[in-house]
C-alpha cells in the first residue's frame, strides 16, 4: 500500500467532494434541507420540490461512484494489489472525505448558511446554532461514516481494483 499515494488521494477528494457539493448547495438549497436536523427539514419541508431531490441524488449517487472509481484505479496504478490492501486504501481515502465534509460542510458551511437564509422557512431556527446540529453531525461522522459508509467504500473500492 502507498500511504503517500493514499493521502495525496484523500486530500484531493476531499477537496473534490466538498466542491461539489458545497457548488450544488447554492444550486438546489431546498433540497440540501432533508439532510440537515429534523427542525430544519420541517420547517423547510413545505418549500422542498420533489423534483431537486431526486436530482440531487442522482447528482450524489454519480459523485460516489466517480469517487470509488477514481480510488480503485489510482490505487491499482500506484502498485496496490491485493484485496485487503484496496480495501484499507479506499477506507483511508473515504476517511479523508468524512473528516472534509465534518469540518468544511457541517461546521464551517453551517455558519455561512445559517446567516444567509438560504433555506426557506428555516431562517432563524434554532437547530441551525451548533447544540442542535452535533446530534446529527457529531454521530454521523464519529460513528455513522467510520463504521458503514467507509467500509463499504473499502469494499467497493477493493471489488473495483481486483477487477481494473
Amino acid at each position: 500500500m502507498d500511504w503517500e499515494r493514499t493521502v495525496l488521494d484523500g486530500i484531493v477528494l476531499c477537496v473534490v467532494f466538498n466542491a461539489v457539493v458545497g457548488l450544488f448547495f447554492f444550486v438546489f438549497p431546498q433540497a440540501y434541507s432533508r439532510m440537515f436536523p429534523k427542525g430544519i427539514r420541517e420547517a423547510a419541508a413545505p418549500y422542498v420540490k420533489k423534483k431537486d431531490v431526486t436530482l440531487l441524488g442522482c447528482i450524489l449517487i454519480a459523485l460516489y461512484l466517480l469517487m470509488f472509481l477514481y480510488m480503485a484505479v489510482s490505487a491499482r496504478h500506484a502498485g496496490t494489489s491485493g484485496f485487503r490492501d484496496l480495501f484499507w486504501t479506499g477506507y483511508t481515502e473515504m476517511m479523508f472525505v468524512n473528516v472534509g465534509d465534518f469540518f468544511l460542510l457541517d461546521v464551517l458551511a453551517r455558519i455561512y448558511a445559517m446567516d444567509k437564509g438560504l433555506i426557506q422557512g428555516a431562517e432563524g431556527h434554532p437547530d441551525w446554532k451548533w447544540c442542535g446540529w452535533w446530534r446529527l453531525a457529531v454521530p454521523e461522522h464519529g460513528l455513522g461514516w467510520p463504521l458503514l459508509f467507509c467500509p463499504l467504500a473499502g469494499l467497493i473500492v477493493a471489488g473495483i481494483g481486483t477487477i481494473v
